[in-house]
């Protein structure tokens, strides 16, 4: 048994958070680090984990926007080929034009939302949401 708790305790925060970021559930993060369910949950109950996982989850976010913007003037430049291009009907330009503005603003709604969750954690460590896990 004293082997088994040391290899608990040997996993690291960043291990756990990577296994969670990388599985469907918390189960799947246990198997893959190697620790029992209810370990990961009370790892998971610390401020400073929550504080790490919540600035990982909103790093994520930050990359796949920041990828996104750096590829937003030649996508800009694609659906303006599209909407003017007299040759694709109405509802493909129309959809295209729909499409990449609804995703730009829903990324940039998500880094927003991302951002404010991290700093409120970091004033109020009883704003996380536990039942967003």
């Amino acid at each position: 048994m004293a082997d088994k708790r040391k290899n608990q305790t040997a996993v690291s925060d960043e291990q756990i958070i990577a296994a969670l970021l990388n599985s469907g559930s918390i189960q799947q993060a246990a198997e893959k680090t190697g620790l029992a369910p209810r370990t990961m949950y009370d790892r998971m109950g610390t401020r400073d984990f929550r504080a790490a996982y919540s600035a990982a989850k909103s790093d994520i976010m930050r990359q796949a926007v920041l990828s996104m913007n750096r590829n937003l003037s030649a996508a800009v430049d694609v659906v303006m080929n599209v909407m003017t291009d007299d040759n694709n009907p109405a509802a493909v330009r129309l959809q295209a034009a729909k499409l990449l503005l609804e995703n730009a603003a829903r990324f940039t709604d998500r880094l927003a939302d991302a951002d404010r969750a991290t700093a409120e954690l970091a004033t109020d460590p009883t704003a996380f949401d536990m039942s967003k896990w």
